[in-house]
């Protein structure tokens, strides 16, 4: 609903109306609990929804009867990099004053604490999402699917959080705060209020968010987010839309160079994740930086993206810096893919597929399915280590035994059959949802959604990506025999049209364990190798197949081993605390700084001044540099700081920048050499420490 010069309140009232709300209302009485978008890093109504609204909302709830109306806060994106950023904190801050202007008074309480839902929102009879009608720096815009994310903040991506939410426990109504927009092509990074003076309402959060993407102009499939739910779920049958979707006058989206550099940027938890406190336009009165890294950051390059839309000598700026930080990032990520496993960061990810939508046949079928590629297998001469594989239209496929020398009964008790595939050579991540049950409990139907390190490994140098598919399987117990078969339905990402496969355990002649690995796989091939046809190279394509794969069944039937034993045998970590975002070198941090300052200090003395601040500040790098001086605390906990000097957001401040690169260039080797000898400082005390 859109009427210009009517009030927030009066639209709130009119859409509620209009969309039925009331009479949805009266089908579920009991507690109400408001999601608003809460991510406001400004003051000021386009932040997020406005705290406004989401009062007269309580009001008008309490009018009808509702006496219990919470509002619940749970932030969509990272701010652990702020001061004042408590659940309780941010609202205060930002204009939420816990009374309506009727004196109701109302809770926030916090959703986002995680893991797993919590259950004031899971138990609510009526859930209320209420998002903020804004653009996204990589996914475009963030409407009602996206602001379903913060209340599954124990999962990595943000399609498969608010996807997670939408299965679990969707919102039974959806507002768009359109009154006061927030667009321009920064996105969210430093959005631009734009009076739009509409409101969105609907009880389908996909329905609300298509109507929302075609104001702005855009696909609904633009944003991963509301793709990934719109494939998954889809709009509800014979949608009705009221009102007009004609896009909206003046808007300002984000360009689709700068959104997918963006997007490769953030799809990393080492430089792309610690990146978004270097962006983020801020109220630094309100919200102060934690470190000085941060901050100093920040005020360097957050005024390229305020004027992303007018200059384009800051777009191309921004754009180079995003593609810098991901091929940084991915550098790490090979490093620590081909030598450092156990630095990488385990990733639980949720199905995508409904395991429901597939029938009985379905999964009965999953055995024949690969049969003939069994039996195909069995006539192949072994190659190294009595491995077997061949090319069938496109695709490898592989098989392998190895003989445990231990009793089939003991190894099945220890080794679940249902679990085979978690036990696979670099798996890293997924989630497992049991569909049917035999008499005994035991698991014989199962979906399941694996992630696995790019195979061969060395593939991460060329932009492999790490392969995701989900998966339909059947499992079957018989006397002296174990067996299970998959058959890959979807690849989220795309890495893998093809991986269907089975493992058995079957008890030998002399009661010891053979397993047997039969699989069939096709994965999707980095732009390089597409370029070249491999298969125009046989002797060079085939080795490396064959090593891949020796490499693959031997690090299998080592894990399986480890299990057996009850060892820990996956790779990677769990603890929050080892992710690459909390861990980053601190020699990469001091780079970054020292980078700052020399492009900030170049109307001084330069290179001089720079060397001076290295030298100075190299007995406490390893710890800190430049402590900003202790907050203040008042009575309600709040903490006060002095504001940071403003940013230049001049026309001058681009070419002072361009100059101070230039100047980096010429004098790249004198400052090269005092970075140099700040890092040899902090290596030597990580040394130090470590020894002790």
């Amino acid at each position: 609903m859109q009427r210009a010069g009517a009030s927030a309140e009066t639209l709130l009232e009119e859409v509620l109306e209009a969309a039925g709300f009331w009479r949805l209302v009266a089908r579920r009485p009991g507690s109400v609990v408001i999601k608003p978008d809460i991510d406001f890093f400004v003051a000021g109504p386009h932040g997020g929804t406005e705290p406004v609204l989401v009062e007269h909302l309580v009001d008008l709830l309490h009018d009808h009867g509702c006496s219990d109306v919470a509002v619940g806060e749970a932030r969509n994106d990272d701010d652990s990099w702020l001061h004042n950023r408590d659940p309780l904190v941010v609202p205060e801050l930002v204009g939420y004053r816990f009374a309506t202007p009727k004196g109701r008074t109302y809770e926030v309480v916090n959703l986002g604490a995680g893991p797993g839902l919590d259950e004031r929102w899971r138990q609510a009879a009526l859930r209320i999402n209420f998002a903020k009608n804004k653009t996204h720096e990589d996914c475009y815009f963030a409407l009602c699917v996206h602001n379903l994310a913060g209340l599954a903040p124990w999962l990595r991506d943000t399609e498969d959080r608010s996807l997670h939410v939408l299965r679990e426990a969707p919102p039974h109504f959806n507002l768009i705060d359109a009154h006061t927009s927030a667009h321009g092509g920064a996105g969210q990074r430093a959005p631009r209020p734009l009076r739009t003076h509409a409101l969105i309402a609907s009880e389908s959060a996909l329905l609300a968010d298509w109507a929302g993407a075609a104001r702005m102009g855009l696909d609904p499939y633009a944003s991963p987010v509301n793709a990934a739910a719109l494939h998954a779920i889809g709009l509800p049958l014979d949608p009705v839309v009221d009102g007009d979707l004609t896009p909206y006058p003046f808007w300002r989206n984000v360009h689709p160079v700068l959104a997918r550099s963006a997007r490769q940027r953030n799809r990393s938890e080492g430089l792309g994740a610690l990146s978004s406190a270097w962006l983020q336009t801020v109220d630094r009165e309100l919200f102060a930086f934690r470190d000085f890294y941060s901050d100093t950051l920040n005020a360097i390059v957050a005024p390229l993206l305020q004027r992303v839309d007018e200059n384009p000598r800051s777009f191309w700026l921004v754009v180079a810096l995003n593609m810098l930080l991901s091929r940084l990032d991915r550098l790490v990520e090979a490093q620590n893919t081909l030598f450092s496993k156990d630095r990488l960061h385990r990733r639980p990810a949720p199905l995508q597929i409904d395991p429901k939508a597939f029938t009985n046949d379905d999964y009965e079928g999953i055995a024949a399915n690969l049969a003939p590629y069994e039996r195909l297998l069995e006539h192949v001469p072994a190659s190294r280590g009595e491995l077997r594989w061949r090319h069938v239209d496109g695709a490898v496929v592989f098989a392998g035994e190895h003989v445990f020398p231990i009793a089939f009964d003991k190894f099945v008790r220890r080794v679940d059959i249902a679990r085979a595939i978690q036990y696979m050579n670099d798996y890293i991540g997924g989630d497992t949802v049991a569909v049917r049950r035999d008499g005994h409990g035991r698991v014989v139907q199962q979906a399941e959604r694996n992630l696995y390190l790019q195979q061969p490994n060395w593939i991460v140098l060329f932009g492999g990506e790490v392969i995701d598919v989900e998966k339909i399987e059947q499992i079957r117990y018989e006397r002296g025999r174990r067996t299970i078969h998959w058959r890959t339905v979807a690849s989220s990402n795309g890495s893998a049209t093809v991986d269907d496969g089975c493992v058995s355990f079957t008890r030998t002649g002399d009661d010891q364990t053979r397993v047997r690995v039969c699989v069939r796989q096709k994965f999707t091939l980095p732009l390089t190798f597409r370029l070249f046809d491999v298969d125009l190279a046989p002797a060079l394509r085939d080795p490396i197949i064959d090593g891949a794969y020796a490499a693959y069944f031997s690090g299998t039937m080592t894990n399986l081993q480890a299990a057996y034993e009850g060892k820990d045998f996956r790779i990677g970590r769990d603890d929050v605390s080892s992710s690459p975002k909390r861990s980053l070198p601190r020699l990469l941090a001091t780079a970054a700084a020292a980078l700052a300052e020399l492009l900030r200090w170049r109307g001084g003395d330069g290179l001089g001044d720079v060397a001076a601040w290295l030298l100075a500040t190299q007995p406490v790098i390893a710890v800190a540099s430049r402590p900003a001086p202790a907050p203040a605390v008042d009575a309600n906990g709040f903490r006060h700081f002095a504001p940071a000097a403003a940013a230049n957001e001049s026309e001058a401040s681009n070419d002072r920048l361009v100059a101070g690169m230039a100047a980096l260039a010429r004098d790249a080797p004198d400052f090269l050499q005092g970075l140099a000898d700040a890092v040899r400082h902090d290596l030597d005390r990580l040394a130090a420490s470590a020894g002790g």
